[in-house]
């Protein structure tokens, strides 16, 4: 038995070591370094439960229940950090303050005292499955399903010793098979130390990939595509529309005298102008359209399974709306109108990406030229008109 709390602190006391290591550098109240406190708590009370030969009997009861319980507490205070969700407030004392009064309440009653103990740290562990099931927390990745399946093996192994002590089974035990009991539950909480741990650094790491995608692939100011991830998706669709033999429109937008709105109102008001006709490009669009900020104040839109009028018609809508709402910007309200180029209908086999878009964007330039705040249409392909 004292080799298992040794080995079980040493453990835990080596994963916090190296979890805070990841953590340096990172501000006080980033998720792991309430994960690496949990984790030194928890090697603290293994550290309690050796000392048994050392300290009465109260005390390492009391002192490595409450250690316990606070570790579980730091685990939930790491969790809800990493999904962003408000903090605990008082609600986190209440295990910390309940485990140690009940304790000490049936601390001459084993029986009584393992099972109070015990459904309090079920409690724990049940709200942090909840926040980890929770529909509307998005970390969907594997690190996720590490910690549910960890912590579910927790809840049970804590659920058959609850029932252990209220069937009495714990009473009949002689001393050898209390001993192995203990063994085998120590065993499987370093399995799951080890377990929970890796799930929660993994699931750090996840994130940190996915907002490197994201800042890779998305513009930080509109919140759409940037260049390169719409110029990707815009392969893909055209591809796809060779392949099955679809419509496809594509839309080239740009902010009228755009210039005119930094230099009279300032570049603040510039972004706000530009997040403003984002956001009404995209309000309008289909679920299966796609939009992005192409550079500048210049958008793309791909219209798949679209005709040259029904892109049109969008392309008007689009004027339209963003000619009617103006954007606010203090005590101002700054109007815009855009200029669209369109290119649509069919996509045969020799049409590839870069020609869409230019085609579209000559249509572009042409709406400029012809007065802007107007659409007009990419002109039929030179080889098409020495066919006809």
């Amino acid at each position: 038995m004292q080799t298992l709390f040794v080995v079980v602190t040493s453990v835990a006391l080596l994963l916090s070591f190296w979890v805070a290591f990841m953590a340096w550098g990172q501000p006080a109240r980033h998720a792991l370094w309430a994960w690496a406190l949990a984790l030194l708590f928890y090697g603290a009370s293994q550290a309690v439960f050796a000392l048994r030969d050392f300290l009465s009997f109260g005390v390492i009861l009391v002192t490595g229940n409450t250690a316990c319980a606070l570790a579980l507490v730091l685990m939930q205070v790491a969790l809800r950090r990493f999904q962003g969700a408000e903090s605990l407030g008082l609600r986190w004392s209440l295990p910390v303050v309940l485990v140690p009064f009940l304790t000490l309440l049936s601390l001459n009653q084993p029986r009584w005292r393992v099972l109070s103990v015990t459904l309090v740290f079920c409690y724990q562990i049940g709200v942090i499955l909840l926040a980890l099931l929770h529909p509307g927390q998005k970390q969907h990745g594997r690190g996720r399903y590490i910690l549910v399946g960890a912590f579910s093996v927790l809840l049970l192994i804590l659920s058959l010793r609850s029932a252990a002590a209220i069937t009495g089974a714990l009473d009949d035990q002689s001393g050898a098979d209390t001993s192995r009991w203990l063994a085998l539950v120590f065993l499987i909480s370093m399995w799951v130390i080890l377990s929970i741990t890796l799930g929660f650094v993994y699931m750090t790491v996840e994130r940190a990939e996915r907002l490197n995608f994201e800042l890779a692939m998305k513009d930080m100011l509109t919140g759409m595509a940037n260049r390169r991830a719409i110029t990707d998706q815009l392969l893909n669709t055209v591809a796809r529309a060779q392949r099955q033999g679809q419509y496809l429109s594509v839309l080239m937008l740009d902010i009228d005298h755009f210039k005119h709105v930094n230099d009279g109102y300032g570049h603040q008001a510039g972004d706000m102008v530009l997040r403003g006709v984002a956001q009404i490009l995209q309000s309008r669009l289909r679920a299966q359209d796609q939009i992005g900020r192409f550079g500048g104040e210049e958008f793309l839109v791909i219209l798949p399974d679209t005709s040259l009028e029904g892109a049109q018609t969008l392309a008007e809508a689009l004027r339209q709306a963003v000619e009617a709402t103006p954007t606010q910007w203090g005590a101002h309200s700054i109007a815009v109108t855009i200029s669209i180029g369109v290119r649509g209908g069919a996509v045969t086999g020799g049409d590839t990406a870069d020609k869409l878009v230019g085609a579209a964007d000559a249509a572009l330039y042409r709406a400029k030229q012809n007065g802007r705040n107007r659409v007009e249409v990419a002109l039929p392909q030179p080889a098409l008109l020495a066919g006809g």
